[in-house]
């Protein structure tokens, strides 16, 4: 079994403030505060800051730069000079309708009246010279730059990317770079125009940066997972495309990063396409070691898994000959969800490779009751009884085993259709279920087929009934139900008349 799931650019809404923060920072060795004039003009910058409307702001700020006009009073600290200029660039930027250019009139600042200033080189430049100072200089300058101007701008590369203007994108997305570029929301956006681009080299370097830096913030955990699963599935797609000249280490990375996924949230909604994506590696590379390997946890304690990940896990260590494994993790998924049809098949099954009618009989009871338009079903439980039959001493049980084993052989002898579903995809809101109906009569006939979309204590959430037209004798008829409610994990339905 293989899950499929779509990849969407991850376009991550950003949560910002109006104004920079003001958290208390580690020391820095710029002076804000000598000569004279820097402490005025640092002032009036907290009164721009705090102004209520856009007038007062405006007027602040311009009066905050006429503190930093005399070149020669302020000579002797141009790194402090040039810090309290660059938050005044940042808080223009705040100002909603301006402009990121403006000239030195404008912003009363010394130099030629019309020369033109673009804010955000400026205070990036600016913020640059100081950052040379030291990290406690760095994390003031970030309370700068991680502010309003720079999050507007992300978000508007953001949005560019959700229309698929993806030059306009970019273009947002550099010059919020230019304030910020030390953010996963960054990279990630550098990403996802990379993807658009079809450039997967650049779509992988940089979801990797990002995954890195969003590991220092917690409250990224659930987008760092996100940007997680899809470079591993991108790394996956990439190195089997054949185009990638290291496609075993991206097979590998995509291998691992699937694992730290599953094993950060093995009941995760990610986790069974994680171990999807697994096996299939795994199946393509013949890595039985690896296989193994990944394998080994879940064996040993299947408890934190989900029962769908268990019989992805269950089908892999099938195609690895550990059919004990197997057995293991089926009975795992079924304590989980007694109504997997598939997990009750394969254990029956493998339960009678092991002649072991006792456990196989519940199995094959289950099975008829899920799935009772299923010939294939009847004949496993005339096998389980047959098996019975031969370890039971008593005459008349052993007789009456034998009947009833001949029995469930006739029904399925004489059964005139077979349902067979080939495809149940659970989703977060419904399921998808498709399968068909082979006719096995002499004459054409259409069916109504009523399917019970249950959750996992068995109870029905909801019904959804398929009508099939006019099944010629020996063909089939195709079927699909795409129930909408949440939380369905299995399915049973109503014997067909």
């Amino acid at each position: 079994m293989r899950l499929l799931r779509a990849l969407p650019a991850l376009l991550i809404p950003l949560v910002v403030a109006s104004r920079p923060a003001h958290a208390q920072a580690a020391e820095c060795s710029v002076d804000t505060y000598q000569p004279a004039q820097l402490a005025q003009a640092g002032l009036t910058i907290q009164r721009a800051a705090a102004a209520s409307t856009p007038a007062d702001a405006s007027k602040a700020l311009r009066d905050a730069m006429k503190f930093l006009q005399d070149e020669k009073k302020l000579a002797a600290n141009p790194l402090g000079t040039g810090f309290l200029r660059a938050q005044i660039y940042i808080l223009w930027l705040h100002q909603e309708g301006g402009s990121e250019v403006m000239t030195n009139e404008a912003l009363n600042a010394p130099g030629v009246k019309t020369a033109s200033v673009d804010l955000i080189v400026a205070a990036d430049s600016l913020f640059k010279l100081v950052e040379a100072q030291g990290p406690g200089c760095v994390e003031q300058t970030q309370q700068w730059r991680q502010s309003k101007p720079w999050t507007d701008r992300l978000n508007k590369a953001y949005q560019f990317l959700g229309a698929d203007a993806v030059d306009s994108a970019e273009y947002y997305l550099k010059r919020s770079a230019m304030l910020n570029a030390k953010s996963a929301f960054t990279h990630n956006a550098y990403a996802q125009i990379a993807d658009k681009r079809g450039d997967k080299d650049g779509l992988l370097s940089h979801l990797k940066m990002a995954i890195e830096m969003a590991a220092a913030d917690t409250s990224l955990a659930d987008t760092r997972r996100q940007m997680m699963f899809q470079y591993a599935a991108n790394a996956q797609q990439h190195a089997l495309a054949g185009g990638a000249a290291r496609k075993n280490e991206l097979l590998k990375e995509a291998v691992d990063t699937f694992l730290e996924l599953l094993k950060q949230q093995p009941e995760g909604k990610e986790a069974a396409y994680s171990f999807s994506a697994v096996a299939e590696i795994v199946g393509l590379t013949q890595d039985t070691a690896r296989g193994r390997a990944i394998l080994a946890p879940m064996v040993a304690d299947a408890t934190p898994y989900n029962d769908l990940t268990l019989l992805l896990a269950a089908d892999m260590a099938r195609m690895l000959s550990r059919n004990d494994d197997a057995m293991a993790m089926y009975a795992g998924a079924l304590k989980k969800n007694p109504n997997v049809r598939d997990a009750s098949y394969f254990l029956a099954f493998m339960y009678y490779e092991k002649k072991d009618f006792a456990k196989m009989l519940p199995l094959t009871q289950k099975l008829i009751e899920i799935d009772p338009s299923n010939p294939d079903n009847y004949l496993l439980h005339a096998e389980a009884l047959k098996l019975a039959a031969l370890a039971e001493k008593d005459a008349p049980k052993k007789a009456q085993l034998i009947k009833d084993a001949e029995a469930a052989a006739k029904l399925e002898a004489a059964m005139l259709h077979k349902l067979l579903v080939t495809q149940f995809e659970r989703r977060e809101a419904g399921a998808l279920l498709a399968g068909n109906i082979e006719n096995r009569g002499k004459a054409a006939k259409s069916y109504s087929l009523t399917m019970d979309f249950v959750d996992a204590s068995g109870a029905v959430i909801e019904s959804v009934t398929a009508e099939v037209a006019a099944v010629a004798p020996g063909k089939t008829g195709d079927f699909k139900l795409e129930p909408t409610k949440a939380g369905i994990v299995a399915y049973k339905y109503r014997a067909l008349p």
